[in-house]
């Protein structure tokens, strides 16, 4: 963000909440990858996190549809 962009206006909070949010996620997936304690769970975990992956990315393009923007073919682009 440009230095003399407002803290508080919300189009300058949302990209630094984005990026906390992510870093979280890639926190809690590498913990869930590493620790042998959480072995027994990792599969409900990851099909969890397959499942919050697709919600957000229907919300994601949804949200793009009601702005009338079109969305590019890729492929994380699932069901």
């Amino acid at each position: 963000m440009p230095t003399a962009a407002n803290p508080d206006d919300p189009f300058v909070m949302a990209p630094r909440r984005i990026e906390f949010d992510s870093g979280r996620m890639l926190q809690t997936q590498i913990i869930v990858q590493k620790s042998s304690i959480l072995l027994p769970y990792r599969a409900a975990v990851n099909c969890a996190l397959e499942r919050r992956h697709r919600e957000v990315r229907k919300l994601w393009h949804d949200m793009l549809r009601s702005v009338a923007t079109a969305i590019a073919s890729s492929n994380d682009e699932k069901p």
